[in-house]
C-alpha cells in the first residue's frame, strides 16, 4: 500500500510541475523547454507505472508464504513460494517462514514426588502451509512465545507429575514421546506442524541431586561387596570341586588298584609260581662261604613230594 501511495505522489507531483512548467513556457529556451516538459512527464507517469508493475508480480522467497492483507482483512488463501500475479497491487504481502524453526527454552516442572525437575527442552516445528493466513491473524508472526512456549510449559508439567523423581532420567525416552505426542495435538489446533520434541538436559535442584549421588555411590559400593562375595564364592567352590576330584580320582585308582591285585591274587596258583620262578631262573646256583652250591627245591608238577 505505501508503494501505491508514493506512486500517487509522484504522479500528482510530476504532473503539477509539468502543467506549471507548459503555462510557463515562455521563460525557458525553446530547445530546453521541450526537452524538459518531456522528461517530467516520462518520470510523473513513468514511476507509478513501474510501482503499478511489481505491486502485481510478487515474488515469494523459498521457503516462505505470502499472506495477502487488504485494508486489515487476510484473505485466507496464502500465496506460494515463486513468482506470484496479483491482479489487486491494493494487496500487502506478509512474508512468513515456513521452514523448520528451532526453540529452544528451558522450563520448570515438578515430580509425582514433588520434586522440582528443570528441562532444557529443544522443539522443531513449522507452519502448516494453508493454516499460514489464519495464524497470522489470530496469533501474528510471534506465534513462538505467544503459543509454543506456553504449551511446552503445560504439556512438560502434565507428564512429569506422572513420575517420581527417580524415575524420570530412566524412563526419559518414554517421557520425551509423551510429551511429543502431546504438543503435536496441542499446536495443530493452532496451525503449527511439530516435528520433533527433545530432552536435552533434565536437572534436579542441587540438595536433590547430592542426594542420588550419594545413592548411587552406596549402592555402587554394595554392588563391588555383592560382587567380591560372589567371586570368592566361586573360588571356593572351585576350590572344593578340584579337592573332591582329587579324592574321587585317588579313590578310583585305589578301588581299580585293589581289584587288580585281587584279580592276581586269585589267579596265583603254586604251579603258576614255581613256572614263574623257573622262567626267571638264569641257571646260576647261589654260593655259599663254606663251598658247594645249593640246589633249589623245586617241586616238579606231577611228581610226588618228598
Amino acid at each position: 500500500m505505501s508503494k501505491l501511495i508514493f506512486a500517487g505522489v509522484v504522479l500528482v507531483i510530476g504532473l503539477a510541475i509539468h502543467r506549471a512548467l507548459r503555462n510557463r513556457a515562455d521563460v525557458l529556451p525553446v530547445g530546453v523547454r521541450s526537452t524538459l516538459l518531456r522528461g517530467i512527464l516520462l518520470v510523473a507517469i513513468g514511476v507509478p507505472a513501474l510501482v503499478l508493475a511489481f505491486s502485481i508480480f510478487r515474488i515469494i522467497p523459498a521457503g516462505h508464504l505470502g499472506v495477502k492483507v487488504l485494508f486489515g482483512q487476510v484473505e485466507p488463501i496464502p500465496l506460494r513460494e515463486g513468482l506470484n500475479l496479483v491482479w489487486n497491487p491494493l494487496y500487502d504481502i506478509v512474508t512468513v517462514d515456513a521452514r523448520v524453526q528451532k526453540h529452544s527454552a528451558k522450563y520448570d516442572a515438578a515430580s509425582k514426588d514433588l520434586q522440582a525437575v528443570h528441562v532444557d527442552m529443544v522443539l522443531n516445528y513449522r507452519l502448516i502451509a494453508d493454516r499460514a493466513p489464519d495464524v497470522y491473524r489470530s496469533i501474528g508472526l510471534n506465534y513462538s512465545g505467544v503459543i509454543i512456549d506456553p504449551a511446552a510449559q503445560e504439556v512438560l508439567k502434565a507428564n512429569t507429575a506422572l513420575h517420581n523423581a527417580a524415575e524420570i532420567l530412566i524412563k526419559r525416552p518414554a517421557i520425551k514421546a509423551d510429551v511429543q505426542r502431546d504438543l503435536t495435538t496441542w499446536l495443530a489446533k493452532y496451525g503449527i506442524e511439530m516435528k520433533e520434541a527433545a530432552l536435552a538436559n533434565i536437572r534436579f535442584d542441587p540438595a536433590y541431586e547430592k542426594a542420588i549421588e550419594a545413592k548411587q555411590i552406596e549402592e555402587q559400593n554394595a554392588e563391588q561387596k555383592r560382587y567380591e562375595l560372589i567371586q570368592a564364592q566361586r573360588q571356593a567352590e572351585i576350590v572344593a570341586a578340584e579337592a573332591k576330584g582329587v579324592a574321587d580320582a585317588l579313590r578310583i585308582k585305589g578301588e581299580a588298584e585293589a581289584a587288580y591285585n585281587s584279580k592276581v591274587s586269585a589267579s596265583l596258583t603254586p604251579v603258576l609260581i614255581q613256572q614263574q620262578y623257573l622262567s626267571r631262573w638264569d641257571g646260576k646256583l647261589p654260593q655259599y662261604a663254606f663251598g658247594g652250591n645249593a640246589v633249589p627245591f623245586v617241586q616238579i608238577p606231577g611228581s610226588p613230594g618228598r
